[in-house]
């Protein structure tokens, strides 16, 4: 359970507030690259430097396809999972969870991609497996 007199946050808006600053990372990146392009071509006139560096011939989505939906709809349902486990849960059941997803992921990455786990991924999964049978079961 949550410690008392925690401040209690709404998960959903807590998502919002991550959303808007992983967009404000990109926005930030975008202007850095078009900079940095800009740098690339210091000896070019002006023409050809907007030419290079225009935008507003260039969609946000121009290069996007379908397939490009399947990683945000996963990172943006993942981001409101992990709000309402942080909202919800407590820090011993936080780390578990954590520790389980990365079980989790290092599983589906010997299934899925054929990378075999070292001997210290096997007992470690071991490990919590065991821990965290022991934790739910008293």
């Amino acid at each position: 359970t949550q410690v008392e007199g925690q401040m209690h946050r709404d998960a959903y808006f807590y998502t919002v507030e991550i959303s808007f600053l992983s967009a404000a990372c990109l926005v930030i990146s975008m202007a850095a690259e078009c900079w940095q392009r800009r740098r690339n071509f210091a000896g070019a006139s002006a023409e050809e430097v907007d030419d290079k560096c225009d935008t507003r011939n260039n969609s946000f989505f121009q290069h996007w396809t379908y397939a490009t939906l399947l990683p945000i709809t996963t990172r943006a349902t993942a981001g409101l999972l992990t709000a309402l486990v942080h909202r919800h849960l407590g820090s011993v059941v936080k780390g578990f969870a954590l520790v389980l997803g990365l079980v989790f992921s290092a599983l589906l990455q010997f299934v899925l991609e054929g990378v075999d786990l070292s001997v210290g991924q096997l007992v470690g999964t071991a490990l919590v497996l065991f821990s965290s049978w022991l934790h739910f079961k008293g």
